[in-house]
């Protein structure tokens, strides 16, 4: 053996395993410079850390789509069946014993060629270097093919990314580097054992030198010699040298001097084995290798490059090439090329919202949201009429369910998603009120949404345009995310500021916007919002690192502490403040939530936490709840008590509701005044707690305590019977 061989075997055992090791760990750094740019997506989204580690449903579908976003649905559907605790403790199994095997292959196709040199196996390999390949190729192969089930789905998929095409060539590899071990091991094996000539003890005159000592290593027909020391021993006796190696580590043929250092034994036991001669300090004259010889040699440096080109495969797919090595396919074709070419003149301001949207970064291009399907009913016919690609007019959350599934969960169990029912039951307006259908249209309908219908496969006028938080598709789905993300931008902070729902939640009956401009919370937002980090590098929107007063979203949506973000605005919810009487969410008889109001009120004191003091986190609700109960008490439930008395003794007649004057004030009670007052409080807006709420309800309770007694008196009230557009439809 050589003598350096144990210090450069250490040395290469230690370096070899942690580069590999290294290698593998690599991905969740490049992530986060990288692939979360692209997709404009934070480290959570892919990792169950939400700093990275190991990754949830969501990233595992990402690296199986090969690095690609959006994700198509099958591939979400299919990562998701695969995160149960069975898969995902047989992929950690399976995907070990892979790394362990290509650890300990091709440390040993290093070491052949580092520390033994392939031109000195001239026997052939050694038997245990044969069984250890054979049990890493089959390793690899079984191993392997799991994984790459796991992560391809499709033949397709080998040749639409970079991955893909990576892991195809490194197959392509693996198969080579398997077919030409399995020939070197069988076909080229047994050869090079027959063109051996078996070698004689040497004359006892002969001259051994290091070179033909080599010659002596123990393989069938040959004898079994070490050297120590200058001197050479026939260890071929030695039950501890079978096949002329010791204890698997140490080979004939080779001097021991360094070597012994490292035993466990010293020099005495070569005095059980026999002594041969001095060794021969004269160099021979090198032999040539014999034909089979030499094709070991070739195989062995194609096998070397072969691993260097499977790891070069590998540093591609995990930092990237300089060259995009497979054309941009899919939405980027069309987002480049017809779609763009066209709006960039005919809608400038959709081009260029799209254009700074994370869309267009993460290559979701026209088709990915407008292509029909085929239960899309609504084509436009401008497209049609210029024989451009078919486009559906109509977006809804169907569409972005396929990126964003959560989140179109979320939303459909939300009092937002079912608000144009809602409506219809709370709102006598709609039912009863002097009203006609465009009044409707673009009153409440551009809020809550209108029921789109289809026309001869065009939307009908006043259901369409609109983007009301309860739209109903024409495929069924509930609302319309633009609502908040407004396109074809779709920002995210654009969706965290208080002007994305000022539109709605304005004016007399839900004045959340004016409240929050009002309160504390508005007053720091509108004097240092400008400063706050709206998008922060890690996406963890939070307070006190992002922002320093919470805005509607803080509040309703976004994340808190430990507790994760929703976009069911029905969560955090104690009490229903919209109802005429104020109830608990699960009470409300047009949408009853399926929460439990304590533990949604924990949430939003979590929310509170994170600038207040339990103290005054508590005391807070406390006012609130007392508020609660002052309204329903002593304003609602007597005046409730006097309406309905006055329908019983018909002194209100309920043939229509708001043609007399009582119907009126009494809807404005609590639609208007209680709302104000219910919601300012729960806000922080004194103003509308008490001023546009409370006052307003005492002078509103006495004015219709004194109609109702006058009314009383006479015997009959006013009724409005001319109206302008009462009851006129479309």
């Amino acid at each position: 053996m050589d003598t350096k061989f144990i210090k450069h075997l250490r040395i290469s055992f230690i370096l070899l395993p942690a580069f590999i090791i290294h290698l593998a760990s690599i991905p969740c750094i490049h992530a986060t410079e990288d692939y979360a740019a692209e997709t404009g997506k934070d480290c959570a989204f892919c990792h169950q850390e939400p700093v990275g580690g190991e990754l949830n449903a969501m990233g595992f579908a990402y690296v199986k789509a090969g690095y690609r976003y959006p994700i198509p649905e099958r591939i979400l559907e299919k990562s998701a069946s695969l995160q149960t605790p069975f898969h995902k403790t047989l992929r950690f199994v399976i995907g070990y014993l892979h790394l362990l095997a290509a650890v300990v292959f091709f440390g040993a196709i290093f070491y052949i060629h580092l520390f033994i040199k392939p031109s000195r196996l001239i026997g052939g390999i050694p038997k245990h270097e044969r069984i250890l390949g054979v049990s890493c190729m089959i390793t690899l192969a079984l191993t392997g093919s799991y994984l790459t089930w796991v992560r391809i789905d499709s033949w397709e998929q080998f040749f639409n990314s970079t991955f893909g095409l990576m892991l195809f060539i490194k197959i392509l590899l693996f198969v080579l580097m398997v077919a030409i071990g399995i020939t070197a091991i069988t076909v080229v094996h047994r050869l090079m054992g027959k063109e051996a000539k078996p070698v004689e003890p040497p004359h006892k005159e002969a001259d051994i030198s290091l070179e033909d000592l080599r010659h002596f290593d123990g393989a069938p027909g040959r004898p079994a010699y070490v050297a120590y020391e200058g001197k050479i021993y026939d260890v071929g006796s030695s039950p501890k040298w079978k096949e002329g190696r010791h204890f698997g580590k140490h080979s004939a043929g080779t001097d021991l001097t360094e070597a012994m250092g490292g035993a466990p034994h010293g020099a005495e036991v070569l005095e059980n084995v026999r002594y041969v001669r001095e060794l021969s300090e004269q160099r021979s004259a090198a032999k040539r290798p014999t034909p089979a010889h030499k094709v070991f040699i070739v195989m062995a440096y194609i096998n070397l490059v072969i691993i260097f080109l499977v790891l070069g495969c590998i540093s591609v797919w995990r930092w990237g090439f300089p060259v995009r090595l497979v054309p941009n396919a899919g939405a980027g074709v069309s987002a480049r090329g017809t779609c763009i070419e066209c709006h960039m003149s005919e809608t400038p301001g959709i081009y260029h919202g799209w254009s700074n949207s994370l869309h267009a970064k993460v290559n979701v291009g026209c088709l990915r949201c407008h292509k029909p399907g085929h239960d899309t009913p609504v084509i436009s016919e401008r497209h049609l009429q210029y024989d451009i690609i078919p486009v559906s007019l109509v977006v809804t959350p169907k569409t972005c369910q396929g990126c964003h599934p959560k989140e179109v969960d979320q939303y459909d169990k939300s009092k937002h998603a079912h608000t144009l029912e809602i409506m219809w039951k709370v709102d006598n307006w709609l039912n009863d009120g002097m009203n006609n259908a465009i009044e409707r249209t673009t009153g409440c309908y551009a809020c809550h949404g209108t029921v789109v219908e289809v026309v001869d496969g065009r939307p009908k006028p006043g259901t369409w345009p609109n983007v009301g938080v309860g739209r109903k598709n024409p495929d069924d789905t509930l609302g319309s995310c633009s609502s908040c993300h407004t396109r074809h931008r779709f920002s995210v902070v654009e969706a965290r500021k208080p002007e994305a729902c000022d539109q709605c939640h304005l004016g007399p009956d839900h004045p959340q916007i004016e409240i929050y401009n009002e309160s504390k919370h508005g007053t720091i937002y509108h004097a240092e919002g400008n400063e706050w980090n709206w998008r922060p590098d890690d996406g963890r929107w939070k307070a006190g690192s992002s922002y320093r007063a919470p805005t509607c979203a803080a509040c309703h949506i976004s994340e808190a502490d430990d507790m994760p973000a929703t976009h069911d605005v029905t969560e955090r919810l104690s009490w229903e403040t919209q109802a005429p009487l104020t109830v608990r969410p699960n009470e409300f008889k047009p949408f009853p939530a399926k929460t439990d109001w304590k533990r949604e009120r924990t949430k939003m004191k979590r929310v509170c936490l994170q600038c207040h003091s339990i103290g005054w986190t508590d005391d807070h609700f406390s006012n609130l709840d007392r508020v609660i109960e002052n309204y329903n008490e002593n304003y609602f439930k007597p005046i409730k008590n006097l309406i309905d008395s006055l329908y019983r003794e018909r002194f209100l007649s309920r043939e229509s509701y708001f043609d007399e004057d009582l119907e009126w004030e009494f809807y404005e009670l609590w639609h208007h005044d209680g709302r104000r007052a219910r919601m300012g409080a729960a806000m922080m807006a004194p103003d509308y707690a008490w001023w546009h709420g409370f006052y307003e309800l005492k002078h509103r309770y006495i004015h219709i305590r004194k109609a109702a007694s006058d009314l009383r008196q006479k015997g009959i009230g006013h009724i409005h019977r001319d109206f302008p557009g009462k009851f006129q439809e479309e």
